[in-house]
């Protein structure tokens, strides 16, 4: 009975605390919660949707091949096979207005009973009922259309078939949800027609022959057996040892990897948020270490009289930790019942960049475990924080012991008549210095994850050149493969009506196999521009280069020997080197063209020249010349893709959500930390109002002591972040196939976190000081 009179009194004197940290503790497990939601659900569903699709543990996109029967038995026969089936497709290129894709689309007869894709209803918000009809001339397309070309029902889409303009033109009837192929992430897209319209586009290119653009093919969706434990590359070798299948495959995927291509976007930025709730949580152990702090230090008398009375050490910590698990719990729960509608509305919004709408569904059990471990942590902490009070005893609570500081103003050097304001912020800050470590620290932290964001969005580029250069094997500005009659010479002279060209190159991209396992070949005409990473390019005719994750399947490194195999033959090749490529998530490998030619069909159409232009601010002007000039008859590309428009986007959505966080905790810390130093230096302020001082001078030197307090934090947060931000960011990053990770912020970039944390803790503190007129000349010089 007597702890729970002390907890209610307690509780109605810390009042402020407990709502600060039901505040604090809402924010963290509301980020927490949402965060696990669309992580989990995205995760499951995509999985799911795969299965309910039926396609298998790997999928082969093939082509070259009039009937794929012949193939699927092949691949039946095999030991660890438990079934394939194909998927007719039409390879082409697509137009959407003045927009060109700059990745094949693939169209696919839509077959509601054997593959039942969901059809969004009009406005992304659902599915619609039954089955749905596709008549001819009609077209359903992936939602993140929506996001990369402004898509909307009614517009059309034409898809060039053949040379001298033989095109197919489709009215966008509907989105449909692609759980394959359908984030804005993935350039190539799946698009849904009719049978009639499939077989006229196959009857059109059969016709056609050699001046057809398009080309028919299949996706093979092959089934593991259960009993196997092949991984996916095992499982990929043993196809191409025992089937034909090397001999049509364009490019083969698992399950898992495009999973993995599907949720890039997310899984990058539910990375960054869980990474920063963790900085909040920490920012909450700093908030209510200072908090219990003050709190004995302003009950120690009350603590002291207790004790006489027969009060152990441990009932007061008891009752300090049940004061603060109010705030701590209600918050906890609040912002776990807050996050099913947050993450409703996030899945919601993202439906036109994952091309998905993912369920909202609460994880409750993962969601209830990570608060009770959170819950756990924070008890601990102040179960062993609120140990200060077993050094309160009535002598020493009586004499004020526990509120002198180590630091005494004697210490201090004079204070100078010259900036008084500054220099009497300074004292007070030195004379109690540990009263304003809390604000330091959480200043520190805050600054520290601004900062890391900040650097990633400048890795960005206001262009995406970050992201580019990393997917991109080697630098360009303008790329171009001729694919009919207009020959490369006719691009360079359009290219030369605008501005020089500096430099080129030329670059392929086949399909091999290395050590059995299909990948796709960067094939370089100048291989010194591959980006390198370690060891040396692959001059030699029989080198070749990895990225680390293919290097890390093979279990092979710089000087291991691979055997790569292509559509003439195979030879054996030595690794000479680690180079960075995030295309298919780091699944490829660099080659010079020399060394391919021992292997693979050196076709004309298979290169593109990469061109370097010494106006690249006219690059815009010139891509859209091309366009009009050459159509379908010339395949162009630069450096960005359709989805780069969706990552910044969202990366700029994150960056204003982060800082809308960072100035809700910091007014939060403020309100807490404020109410307990106005109390601590009630005399210094009595004492100051006595010589003279107005209530707005107090208030701006309170607000100073703040800012001071708070530039510190915020400066050494900005130096921990130059150490510490690329090597984590990298850790991160390798999780999509970017193994080097590297920013070069500007001056701006790095100095605005700071500046922000900073401004607000000033105005924060400000405001908070309003309350010193309210006290009275007597209050403020009385003793507690």
């Amino acid at each position: 009975m007597a702890i729970k009179t002390l907890w209610k009194a307690n509780i109605k004197r810390h009042i402020g605390s407990v709502i600060g940290s039901f505040f604090i503790l809402s924010l963290v497990s509301l980020s927490l919660c949402t965060v696990l939601s669309v992580s989990h659900n995205s995760s499951r569903y995509v999985s799911e949707e795969m299965d309910r699709l039926g396609y298998g543990q790997l999928t082969a996109w093939v082509s070259g091949i009039s009937n794929a029967d012949p193939l699927l038995e092949e691949l039946a026969a095999v030991e660890r096979v438990d079934g394939a089936y194909a998927q007719p497709l039409i390879f082409s290129e697509y137009e959407i207005g003045e927009q060109k894709s700059d990745s094949e689309g693939q169209l696919i007869t839509y077959e509601a009973k054997k593959y039942p894709y969901r059809i969004f209803t009009e406005d992304l918000s659902g599915y619609r009922e039954g089955e749905t009809e596709i008549s001819s001339g009609e077209i359903y397309v992936p939602a993140s259309l929506s996001s990369m070309f402004g898509v909307e029902i009614g517009d059309e889409i034409v898809f060039p078939i053949a040379r001298s303009g033989v095109d197919k033109t489709f009215v966008v009837k509907g989105f449909f949800e692609d759980p394959f192929m359908g984030s804005s992430m993935i350039g190539m897209k799946s698009f849904l027609i009719c049978a009639e319209d499939h077989e006229g586009i196959a009857s059109i290119i059969s016709a056609e022959g050699k001046d057809a653009l398009a080309r028919d093919g299949y996706m093979l969706h092959i089934l593991q057996s259960a009993d196997s434990a092949l991984s996916a590359a095992e499982f990929n070798a043993l196809l191409n040892e025992n089937t034909s299948l090397g001999r049509y495959v364009e490019f083969t995927h698992s399950k898992e990897a495009l999973s993995g291509f599907m949720l890039t976007l997310q899984n990058v930025f539910t990375a960054l948020l869980l990474a920063f709730t963790v900085v909040l949580i920490l920012v909450t152990l700093v908030v209510l270490g200072h908090s219990i702090a003050s709190m004995v230090e302003q009950d120690s008398v009350n603590m002291g009289i207790l004790k006489t009375m027969g009060f152990t050490a441990g009932q007061l910590r008891l009752v300090q930790l049940l004061v603060f698990l109010v705030g701590i719990i209600g918050g906890l729960a609040t912002g776990g019942v807050l996050s099913v509608p947050i993450a409703a509305f996030v899945c919601r919004m993202t439906v036109t960049t994952t091309g998905l709408l993912i369920p909202s569904a609460l994880p409750i059990g993962l969601c209830v475990m990570s608060l009770a471990a959170i819950l756990i942590i924070l008890s601990a902490f102040i179960w062993l924080r609120a140990g200060m009070i077993r050094r309160v005893t009535p002598m020493k609570a009586i004499r004020g012991d526990l509120e002198r500081t180590a630091t005494t103003a004697a210490l201090f050097p004079p204070i100078q008549k010259k900036g008084f304001a500054l220099w009497m912020a300074l004292r007070q800050i030195f004379t109690g210095a540990r009263r304003y470590v809390g604000a330091c620290l959480t200043a520190l932290l805050l600054v520290f994850f601004a900062s890391l964001i900040g650097r990633v969005n400048d890795w960005l580029g206001p262009n995406g050149e970050g992201m580019m250069d990393a997917f991109n094997p080697a630098d360009l500005h303008i790329a171009a493969q001729p694919m009919g009659k207009t020959g490369i010479e006719d691009v360079e002279r359009t290219i030369e009506e605008y501005t020089a060209i500096t430099d080129q190159y030329m670059l392929a991209m086949p399909s091999v196999s290395v050590n059995g396992v299909d990948y796709t070949a960067n094939v370089i005409t100048e291989a010194e521009r591959f980006h390198l990473l370690s060891g040396r390019t692959c001059n030699g005719v029989n080198e070749v280069v990895l990225t680390e994750f293919v290097a890390a399947d093979m279990g092979v490194a710089v000087g291991d020997t691979v055997t790569i195999a292509g559509a003439l033959g195979s030879g054996e090749y030595t690794v000479s080197g680690i180079y960075q490529c995030a295309n298919d998530m780091g699944a490829n490998i660099g080659m010079n063209r020399e060394g391919y030619d021992l292997i693979g069909e050196d076709r004309p159409q298979m290169w593109c020249v990469h061109y370097f232009l010494e106006d690249e601010s006219l690059q815009p002007t010139i891509m859209k010349a091309l366009e009009d000039a050459y159509g379908g008859d010339v395949y162009l590309h630069e450096n960005s893709w359709p989805g780069l428009a969706g990552i910044l986007s969202a990366m700029r959505l994150l960056m204003m959500f982060l800082y809308g966080m960072i100035l809700f905790f910091v007014l939060i810390v403020t309100l807490l930390t404020t109410g307990k130093l106005l109390t601590a230096e009630k005399r210094d302020m009595g004492i100051y109002t006595v010589m003279g001082f107005s209530t707005g001078r107090l208030r701006s030197s309170f607000a100073l002591r703040f800012g001071i307090t708070a530039l510190v934090g915020g400066v050494l947060g900005t130096i921990l972040s130059g150490f510490l931000t690329d090597p984590l960011v990298a850790v991160l990053m390798r999780i999509e196939g970017i193994s080097n990770f590297s920013s070069h912020p500007d001056f701006g970039t790095l100095l605005l976190p700071c500046a922000v944390v900073t401004l607000l803790f000033l105005i924060f503190a400000w405001l908070a000081a309003g309350r010193i007129h309210k006290l009275s000349l007597s209050a403020l010089v009385a003793e507690k």
